[in-house]
């Protein structure tokens, strides 16, 4: 590359860096959360998302139980008198 000016040399050596830099970026956003890094960290999550809509689930009926009991127990003292 040696231009004989070391302005231009510097210059041309930090303008390929900056582009290889930004090729390896756009490899790491173009490339799907399935394949990246063989698929390990997508499964992780996937697993990471069951748990948590599994816990989700149980809150959910949980707290549905409890309403309907709460109502159930108000409408019995209510019925009561």
């Amino acid at each position: 590359m040696g231009s004989g000016n070391w302005i231009v040399d510097n210059l041309n050596s930090a303008l390929s860096t900056w582009n290889d830099k930004l090729a390896e970026i756009w490899t790491l956003i173009s490339t799907s959360p399935e394949n990246f890094k063989g698929g390990g960290v997508w499964s992780v999550i996937v697993n990471i998302n069951g748990g948590l809509k599994a816990v989700g689930y149980a809150l959910l009926v949980l707290f549905f139980v409890m309403g309907v009991v709460k109502t159930m127990g108000s409408f019995a003292d209510v019925k009561f008198f």
